[in-house]
Parts: structure tokens; C-alpha cells; sequence
């Protein structure tokens, strides 16, 4: 069993590892819980997409960092300015990792 200090480090990381994603140009700043899931893989991360989904209802609540959307099973994400500022260390949301810490 994971330690709670360990589970903690390791949501707060895949957070900071979802907005980057919806930072990047390339993403048009949205993005899913599929492409989320191929995304974290490459961090080894192997995570259910209701982990995920989860994850990115977490931030929509206690940070506005995304705006998410449900469509059958498939969750979306937006980012916000909030998560933009976030990634970009211009204001910290207390839950995920700051950027530059160990990623």
C-alpha cells in the first residue's frame, strides 16, 4: 500500500502533467481523458480513465484550473487562465505540483 505522503506526490504530479499538456500549443488547450491517459503513460503512470476523470474534477473545483464537459463516458478538458497561470508560475494552486519541481 502506498503511502499517503507518496499518493499525495503522486496526484499533485499527474495534475501539473495534465495542465502542461492543455498548455501546450499543440493541444488547443483542451484535451480528454483518453489522450490524458496516453499522455501519463509516458511517465509510467498506468491510470484509470475515472482516475483521471476524477482528477480533472478536482481541479475544476477546488482550483478552476480546467473547465470539464461529460459526454457519455468521455470526460473533456479546457484549460483556464488559472491553470495557465499556474503552469506558467505567474500564481500557485495549492493540490498540484509547481512547475520545475521533480516532474
Amino acid at each position: 500500500m502506498l503511502s499517503e505522503d507518496y499518493k499525495k506526490w503522486v496526484d499533485e504530479n499527474i495534475r501539473l502533467i495534465i495542465l502542461k499538456d492543455l498548455a501546450d500549443p499543440r493541444s488547443g488547450g483542451s484535451t480528454n481523458t483518453f489522450l490524458i491517459q496516453k499522455s501519463l503513460e509516458r511517465f509510467s503512470y498506468k491510470k484509470s480513465r475515472d482516475y483521471i476523470c476524477n482528477q480533472l474534477l478536482w481541479m475544476e473545483e477546488k482550483t478552476g484550473a480546467v473547465k470539464t464537459r461529460t459526454e457519455g463516458t468521455e470526460t473533456s478538458a479546457v484549460l483556464t487562465r488559472a491553470g495557465r497561470d499556474h503552469v506558467e508560475g505567474r500564481h500557485h494552486l495549492a493540490g498540484i505540483q509547481k512547475p520545475g519541481d521533480a516532474e
